[in-house]
């Protein structure tokens, strides 16, 4: 009679996480969203690419671009999967501690491991990119289209995956149990998510090119 008034642990669906049915109607458009945005950004940060294909004769050089894409896509798509084992780990340990696994506790985690990733890949970028004023001076003066790309727009997209961090994380946490019944709020969230993991791809990419530039 004492267990009547117990209530029984709720277990959240694949349909309530947006695995599966319509979910994948908001999916497909945050996919496509973020391709456009993504292929805006590498058609701005264009001259940096051609960088990268100096020395490298097996490659020809209007491929670069191309080649520079695929691999900010295959770096995003590492961080994603590094933020979503970071959500099933905390999850996980959720369980084995006995705790009811809730929509709210799978917005927490998923909130947690974006914040962990985003601030392990920055402060390793920050850290790891030292300045180097003479470099871009010399830049600036030979070539001001790449000069823009490395610096100008570096460092706005330096900013910008710190806002689309802190725009998913308010999301995320904002948002509550709508975002379950809210395509909108589900599709920006996605783009958001995406874009932070894409920006800070772009970051590490223009590093990639400052340091071949640095060698010669």
């Amino acid at each position: 009679m004492g267990g009547q008034g117990q209530q029984v642990p709720r277990t959240i669906t694949l349909k309530e996480l947006g695995l599966t049915g319509e979910a994948w109607m908001p999916l497909s458009i945050s996919a496509v969203v973020f391709l456009v945005v993504a292929l805006s950004a590498l058609l701005v940060t264009m001259p940096a690419w051609y960088v990268l294909g100096i020395g490298r004769p097996f490659l020809p050089g209007f491929l670069m671009p191309v080649t520079a894409f695929v691999m900010l896509l295959i770096t995003t798509g590492g961080l994603t999967v590094a933020w979503s084992a970071a959500n099933i780990s905390f999850l996980a340990l959720w369980e084995v501690l006995g705790k009811k696994t809730t929509f709210a506790s799978v917005r927490l985690f998923s909130g947690l491991s974006l914040l962990i990733v985003w601030f392990l890949v920055a402060t390793f970028l920050h850290i790891y990119a030292a300045p180097r004023p003479e470099l871009e001076a010399l830049v600036l003066s030979q070539n001001p289209a790449l000069h823009y790309a490395l610096y100008t727009f570096h460092g706005y997209n330096d900013a910008m995956h710190i806002v689309f961090a802190v725009a998913a994380l308010a999301m995320l946490w904002g948002c509550g149990d709508g975002l379950l019944r809210n395509p909108v709020a589900q599709v920006v969230t996605l783009v958001l998510i995406w874009l932070t993991f894409f920006s800070l791809s772009l970051t590490i990419g223009l590093h990639s090119v400052t340091v071949r530039l640095t060698a010669g």
